[in-house]
């Protein structure tokens, strides 16, 4: 009954992707970035398309059912990409491209009046989407971290003129600076997403008792904190060394994090 749902799934993982892409393109205007981009939101658009015909005509039983929300992202996501085309502004791209998935999400995952088999099948999926995502993030996190620790080993080597085979194997100051920024665009980006799924499904598991646990705030800190590093970068505020030590040293909020997911200070550690 519940095999099509991996269209589901696939779709949110595509949204991701190109969430994120936009938001980089926010940051660091590029043609690549907005190009690739509007290509996942396109894929999007058409599998949305073909689950919302495939529901009308009831071909097939997608468990999700049609509703105002599931219309209203449609519609957002087709006027975005009109309009991105007709006007070009990537602010406002990214803001209607985030709150369509949010409308998206909300409609494909909160649990209205349906069966304890259905209600459980959308939860499991919904957390299997949230780990994922985190997961993703704290990868992009961890390589942001070693791109950044091996910057400042090649800036020593270089101020020390020590001119050795690793400083040799090493890539050069503006590609490992680049890489590791990238990379926390990427982070940033997944960890919102997962976040925004996270807070759909503890809220229909445990209520607003959810801001309680002390993981949700320290997840909070977490996406601050590289919000700020990558406005700094953004702004061309911080760079080379400064910029490389605080990619490097915001691994340890991202430990402490895992370390409050551990403990008993979380309903996390029994997710």
């Amino acid at each position: 009954m519940f095999q099509e749902r991996w269209i589901i799934d696939f779709m949110v993982y595509v949204y991701a992707i190109s969430l994120a892409f936009s938001f980089a393109d926010l940051l660091r205007p590029s043609k690549r970035l907005e190009q690739l981009s509007i290509l996942f939101l396109s894929g999007v658009w058409v599998l949305q398309t073909i689950v919302l015909v495939v529901q009308r005509l009831a071909l097939i039983p997608i468990s999700a059912s049609i509703d105002a929300l599931s219309i209203y992202s449609w519609v957002l996501i087709s006027f975005t990409l009109v309009m991105h085309f007709v006007y070009r502004m990537s602010i406002l791209f990214f803001i209607a491209n985030s709150l369509s998935f949010i409308m998206l999400a909300i409609h494909l995952f909160f649990v209205r009046s349906s069966s304890p088999v259905m209600e459980k099948l959308l939860l499991s999926e919904l957390v299997f989407l949230h780990v994922t995502l985190a997961m993703m993030a704290n990868a992009f996190f961890s390589l942001a971290s070693i791109g950044a620790g091996l910057y400042l080993v090649n800036n020593y080597l270089l101020k020390q003129k020590k001119w050795n085979d690793l400083l040799r194997r090493l890539p050069s100051l503006d590609r490992l600076q680049g890489m590791s920024a990238w990379l926390l665009v990427l982070g940033t980006s997944l960890l919102l997403t997962a976040m925004t799924l996270g807070a759909i499904y503890a809220y229909q598991t445990i209520g607003a008792q959810f801001w309680e646990d002390a993981k949700v705030w320290s997840s909070l800190w977490v996406l601050a904190l590289y919000a700020f590093i990558l406005w700094k970068w953004a702004r061309r505020q911080w760079h080379g060394r400064k910029l490389a030590w605080w990619t490097l040293l915001s691994l340890f909020a991202v430990l402490s994090n895992y370390i409050i997911t551990r403990s008993g200070f979380s309903f996390h550690h029994w997710i």
